[in-house]
């Protein structure tokens, strides 16, 4: 029988398979922690999209009079099994195509736009800006079939009960508290039922709309975030203060981008949504919803994802600097 301290992993090993492995390690564990903070806010977010409340605190009120706890963390499981999984995949392929699009540019050019943005006290160049941001659009039309079947099952089960028996589209829903009763659908039941009605194929409802989203806000999240950081870190001094360039470029990074695309990401929810309403229904409920304005919702969404980015930035920077400091 082999001894139990063959199986311990030595601590140089250890270090060798985190450096190695930094990005996936550190993108994995800060997607975590940071979708968990923000689940309720999203919750919120997704029900604005999907119905006529009047307010952020409308939409709150219902959630607690008519879900009860539960209706802030539903749908918590998709997102949380996949968004770190297409976080790990966001940052591999930014970092490569990151890499390899700046060793053409230093060809053509003579300089290499990750060295001049290494400098401390840099600013910004043009060529770093585009490096970034092209690196960034391939990054998220790669990871936007991973993401897609998950976001829809957490679409759908987050607005399960507005649609059942046609309460999406009824105009008080918001005041029906008979829906606390409703079934929640769950996710792996979500998924069934999807794949029932309507094959494989149903698993990418809107997912022309989702690449687009993806691969356009994605290119302008990591653009964003290095101008701003590098930026930041120059006006604040990275030895003072190591972790207020990315707080500040994660909040200003994760907003800019869905003022472009939030129009497509409210026409995507919406289609998700009421994907497993009574199809005599369904018809009416996208009516419904139709009439409201595509930026329903953009308030509590920015406060999420300014929030969500901050966590997972900082934490990402954090993690990187204390793998960077293991021995080798």
């Amino acid at each position: 029988m082999p001894d139990s301290k063959s199986w311990i992993m030595d601590e140089a090993t250890r270090n060798r398979l985190l450096k190695k492995y930094k990005t996936q390690v550190t993108s994995g564990a800060s997607a975590v922690c940071a979708t968990l903070a923000v689940t309720p806010l999203e919750n919120v977010k997704t029900r604005m999209q999907t119905h006529s409340f009047q307010n952020i605190w409308q939409c709150v009120r219902y959630l607690w009079r008519t879900e009860g706890p539960r209706g802030y963390v539903a749908g918590a499981l998709p997102p949380l099994a996949s968004v770190a999984v297409v976080r790990i995949v966001n940052f591999t392929v930014y970092n490569a195509f990151k890499d390899m699009i700046a060793t053409n540019v230093e060809r053509v050019t003579g300089s290499n736009p990750l060295d001049d943005y290494k400098k401390v006290g840099s600013t910004p160049t043009l060529a770093g800006v585009l490096t970034f941001t092209a690196a960034g659009l391939v990054s998220g039309l790669v990871s936007s079939p991973l993401a897609c079947p998950f976001e829809l099952a957490k679409n759908v089960v987050q607005t399960s009960v507005l649609v059942s028996n046609r309460a999406m589209a009824a105009p008080d829903a918001a005041h029906d508290s008979s829906l606390r009763h409703k079934p929640r659908l769950g996710t792996i039941q979500a998924f069934k039922k999807i794949y029932g009605r309507y094959g494989f194929r149903g698993l990418y409802t809107g997912f022309r709309l989702h690449a687009l989203r993806d691969t356009v806000g994605t290119g302008l999240y990591f653009g964003v975030y290095e101008t701003v950081k590098q930026v930041a870190a120059k006006e604040l001094g990275q030895d003072k203060n190591p972790f207020g360039a990315p707080m500040i470029a994660g909040a200003i990074c994760s907003t800019v981008p869905w003022f472009c695309t939030y129009p497509l990401d409210t026409r995507k929810t919406r289609a998700q949504s009421v994907l497993l309403g009574k199809t005599s229904e369904i018809g009416e409920a996208s009516q419904a919803v139709a009439k409201s304005s595509t930026y329903r919702g953009l308030s509590i969404l920015l406060i999420r994802t300014g929030v969500n980015n901050m966590i997972l930035l900082t934490i990402f920077e954090y993690l990187k600097s204390r793998i960077d400091e293991l021995p080798n």
